[in-house]
């Protein structure tokens, strides 16, 4: 009778992930062409909830086409320095050892849930290439296995990693309040991440995320239809074997003085400048508490400093940057339209409609849940930790001082749960997994789409558990 059941719940997953992925295979529009989209819906929205007209509202979005220029920059600087991270050899080499683990595609999609929870966990930016990396090679072993594996689920099973990701290391609304001289200090000081991103409530809601992860996305493995690995990625696997890891020629390297490639290849002072950079962050770590002092930017230091130490010549540094920002090009161009749209969304006053909407309807323990829902209905509009915080912030933060029985840095936690939760449909951040692994954005939405319904229950619960005192 178990194993009836077992067969029953498996089977039911499968199709619900099968008929998601058919119906967003048909409907969903490339990221790009997504992103254009949204500007008018926003437009529009603008133009009909709130006092400001059509030329208001253009030149709104015209003003804020570079509103979060300088976050921008910290977040391409957090994707890029992470990429190069994640394809460093050691880091490379670690990948391909751990995808040849598993000897079915269940255990393959368990081993790459794991994984991408852990490392999304670690830096929100690592996770979209790390996974990607990790998805293609766990792909490619199962080829050499003769093991047949659903290649989308797997995909979009590291994709899933960056679903925790505003509550862990790289949380940006947590970094950014732990910076001295951030925009909402004169309110409410600076917050060490103790206080945020280690509480109990914190943790207890990234475990229960990272179980139904971990549980949910094996469940919606399929036995037939599978579409596996492209051909051009197992062509690539075997390149890179052919080229002793795939370190590609330099094509500006013919001509250069000797002198020139030495300074390029050399491990002493590409190591070194590394070792430098870790021994003021060691220094700075060592003479203060590090829940009080860690940021974005010494977060992007810290990565930029490991790709120096694990590359060990500047000149493989080079190479792989220079992948990373092609990979993750229609990121960087994309966050200005986004930028366009928080302008809307902040000067328009539509963003304060949505996060006032849940104040006006908010008590004590109702708080937390519509801070959680507003902020993941922002997010689809301002998909951008960090880009949010700054729009909608200082109303959030105002609210819960209004609201007795309520904290800020609960709120915060509420913030970043929902912050993160509709980036499961939202398909911004996935372009460079979807680069690396070789498919499109249709090819594996659905699957992360029945994840975000999931994720939500577990979510919404957890903020009710606040609101009760419980977490």
């Amino acid at each position: 009778m178990s194993g009836r059941i077992r067969n029953s719940i498996s089977n039911s997953f499968t199709a619900l992930g099968a008929g998601a992925s058919r119906v967003v295979q048909r409907y969903l529009p490339d990221a790009f062409i997504f992103a254009v989209l949204l500007t008018f819906v926003t437009m529009g929205l603008a133009v009909w909830l709130t006092p400001s007209g059509p030329a208001e509202v253009t030149a709104q979005w015209g003003e804020g086409f570079w509103y979060v220029i300088t976050f921008s920059m910290q977040a391409s600087l957090a994707l890029l320095t992470g990429w190069a991270l994640a394809d460093s050899p050691p880091v490379k080499r670690v990948l391909g050892r751990l995808a040849t683990i598993p000897s079915s595609q269940r255990q393959a999609i368990l081993v790459t849930a794991v994984v991408g929870q852990l490392v999304g966990l670690f830096h929100w930016g690592m996770v979209l290439v790390v996974g990607g990396i990790f998805a293609r090679e766990v792909g490619i072993a199962m080829d050499r296995k003769s093991v047949e594996i659903h290649y989308p689920l797997l995909v979009a099973t590291a994709y899933a990693g960056l679903l925790p990701w505003h509550q862990g290391l790289s949380g940006a609304s947590y970094l950014l309040s732990a910076t001295p001289g951030h925009f909402l200090e004169d309110s409410i000081g600076v917050i060490p991440v103790s206080a945020t991103m280690f509480t109990t409530a914190n943790l207890v809601v990234i475990g229960a995320i990272v179980l139904v992860t971990l549980v949910l996305m094996p469940l919606m493995a399929p036995d037939k239809d599978l579409m596996t690995i492209p051909a051009e990625k197992l062509r690539s696997a075997d390149a890179d074997i052919a080229t002793d890891g795939g370190q590609a020629v330099d094509p500006h390297r013919e001509g250069t003085s000797a002198l020139k490639d030495a300074l390029v290849d050399s491990k002493l002072l590409c190591v070194g400048t590394g070792l430098l950079m870790w021994v003021y962050l060691g220094y700075l770590f060592a003479t203060s508490p590090f829940t009080e002092v860690i940021n974005i930017n010494l977060f992007i230091s810290a990565m930029l400093a490991l790709g120096f130490v694990f590359h060990m010549s500047f000149r493989s540094y080079y190479e792989v940057l220079r992948e990373a920002i092609e990979g993750a090009s229609q990121v960087i161009i994309q966050f200005q339209f986004y930028g366009g749209i928080m302008g809307i969304m902040a000067a328009s006053g539509l963003a304060e409609l949505i996060a006032s909407t849940a104040a006006n309807y908010a008590t004590e323990t109702t708080w937390y849940l519509l801070v959680f829902l507003s902020a993941g209905t922002v997010n689809f509009f301002v998909p951008s930790g960090g880009g949010q915080w700054t729009v909608t912030g200082e109303l959030l933060v105002n609210a819960t001082q209004n609201i007795p029985g309520t904290d800020v840095e609960t709120m915060m936690i509420a913030f970043a749960m929902g912050d993160q939760w509709t980036n499961m449909i939202q398909p911004f951040w996935a372009i460079p997994v979807l680069g690396i692994a070789g498919l499109s954005i249709r090819d594996m939405m659905g699957y992360v789409a029945v994840l975000f319904v999931f994720s939500g229950i577990v979510f919404g619960i957890g903020t009710l558990l606040m609101g009760f005192g419980v977490l």
